[in-house]
């Protein structure tokens, strides 16, 4: 259970830019006299169409990533893999998803986010269809790398929404593509454990291809073709310091459970990670068109939302953890629920995002991100405390979840709508994949955290006069929940330091 457990979590100064991106504009100039503007320059389709493939799309991508947990036992079997190679399944979507997302991003920006968000679609389609097909893990191993393209999906997404909805209503459908995320990770987990047990792990992956080659199809035929909004080149060695860097970190995290996090490979690993990205930092700050701007890393509200993009990727990963953890446990120390029943106290708190998110949405337009943010990482630490003082039963774990969850939708929202909103027109599906990568990061250490706390203080529970069972105690799921705290705080903190803004202050160029 603990490596389950561990590989489930694998599974979001300079001026404040005056302008939402809403108004579809050329790389070149801005539109002429009497042009159309907002969702009208960016063509005839019904906005609502579009964010509802997008969404679809987002919620298909994270249910596949999900639905894979339950059945890693399984899998594990089937395929005589390892304890580290089954771990390697989750992680090798996470380990390329949160390397590509920056260079998917700014082509998009440079070739057109359709023709991008196509091509990446199609990619995760075909390895989900051959995964279902891996005759060894290995293999399985490979189409699940190949499969972490479709995480740019995500980005690209958010991309696309800020070209075709009316300023006043990005935040909103921002909100609501992020709420996917979660609502994929929670009816995956579900959905995987029926359909493992009723067809079998390969019918996962040949389903899940089903229903994205249709989405795949629809994407076609309702997205529209929008320009490229930048005209430079995009620099593949600033792209590969900074991919290089990112995989190395996630790699470190992934094997330290089984290689020590103190051997010479893990620390080569680590080490090189480093070097990379302060590679990556140097060549950035003389190269003249890198992967992205150092300088607009360092605007207020893009460098605000990373830090609080990266403390609430460990929260998020936290409450996922925690539950789980805590819902498998058995007596004296958890619940004893099964996979499925674990997944179900989730629930509630997942399909309430789908209202809660536009909600979040539209206060992050009209009173802007500053307080949502701050109060969605208050929220998230009262969540956390509550599964401290109150977790005897499976009502008071819904309660504490749905509390929780509120608080970190509250988070995710207004930290992707200032960073769409602080850079530039060209710049706004990279900055979104950095965002993303660095929220990958966050979600990483999470697990890693968590997976510490339970072995370092464990428990012991006497079934009979000779058989002793080794598990994680109250302390340990205390701690867990204490990290959640630690971050939801550190992300408030943090928050206070944005600049807000509102969509009429937007409009007038005060912000």
């Amino acid at each position: 259970m603990f490596l389950l457990g561990h590989v489930k979590s694998r599974l979001s100064s300079a001026k404040l830019t005056t302008r939402l991106r809403a108004a579809h504009m050329t790389a070149s100039a801005s539109p002429a006299a009497g042009s159309p503007t907002g969702s009208e320059a960016a063509g005839k389709r019904n906005p609502y169409l579009v964010l509802a493939v997008l969404t679809i799309v987002t919620m298909l991508t994270m249910y596949v990533e999900a639905m894979v947990i339950p059945s890693l036992p399984k899998i594990e079997s089937a395929l005589s893999a390892t304890d580290e190679q089954a771990a390697w399944i989750v992680s090798a979507y996470l380990v390329v998803g949160a390397a590509v997302a920056p260079l998917f991003g700014k082509m998009g920006d440079v070739h057109g986010k359709k023709r991008l968000y196509l091509t990446a679609l199609l990619f995760y389609t075909v390895a989900v269809f051959l995964a279902g097909f891996a005759p060894s893990v290995y293999y399985l191993i490979a189409f699940r790398a190949l499969q972490g393209i479709g995480f740019s999906l995500f980005p690209l997404s958010l991309a696309i929404v800020t070209d075709v909805f009316p300023k006043r209503m990005v935040a909103t459908a921002q909100g609501i593509v992020s709420a996917m995320v979660a609502i994929g990770m929670t009816v995956g987990m579900i959905a995987g454990a029926y359909i493992e047990e009723y067809l079998g792990w390969r019918a996962m992956f040949h389903l899940g291809a089903a229903f994205a080659a249709i989405m795949l199809v629809v994407a076609y035929v309702v997205l529209e073709s929008y320009p490229p909004s930048a005209k430079e080149k995009v620099d593949y060695l600033s792209t590969a310091l900074l991919s290089g860097g990112t995989a190395l970190i996630l790699i470190y995290l992934t094997e330290g459970p089984y290689k020590g996090w103190l051997s010479v490979f893990q620390l080569l690993t680590v080490i090189g990670g480093i070097a990379l990205f302060i590679l990556f930092i140097a060549y950035a700050s003389k190269a003249r068109s890198p992967l992205i701007s150092l300088g607009l890393l360092k605007r207020q509200n893009v460098m605000v939302a990373n830090l609080t993009g990266l403390f609430s990727g460990v929260a998020m990963f936290t409450l996922y953890l925690g539950v789980i953890y805590y819902a498998e446990e058995l007596p004296p120390y958890g619940l004893g629920l099964s996979v499925i029943e674990a997944a179900l106290s989730l629930l509630p708190a997942t399909l309430a995002m789908i209202v809660i998110a536009p909600m979040v949405g539209a206060a992050t337009s009209r009173i802007g991100p500053k307080p949502v943010l701050v109060y969605g990482s208050l929220v998230s630490a009262l969540g956390f405390a509550l599964f401290i003082l109150n977790r005897a039963g499976t009502l008071q774990l819904v309660l504490d979840s749905f509390i929780t969850g509120v608080g970190v939708v509250s988070m995710m929202i207004p930290i992707v709508n200032m960073v769409a909103v602080s850079m530039p027109d060209e710049n706004v599906a990279v900055g979104l994949g950095f965002n993303t990568m660095v929220r990958f990061l966050g979600s990483s250490m999470g697990p890693v955290l968590s997976a510490t706390i339970m072995t370092t203080y464990k428990s012991y529970v006497i079934y009979t006069s000779s058989y002793f069972f080794s598990e994680a105690g109250a302390t340990a799921f205390n701690y867990i929940f204490m990290v959640g705290i630690a971050f939801s705080l550190i992300s408030a903190v943090c928050a206070i330091f944005s600049k807000n803004y509102t969509v009429s202050q937007v409009n007038i160029g005060v912000a």
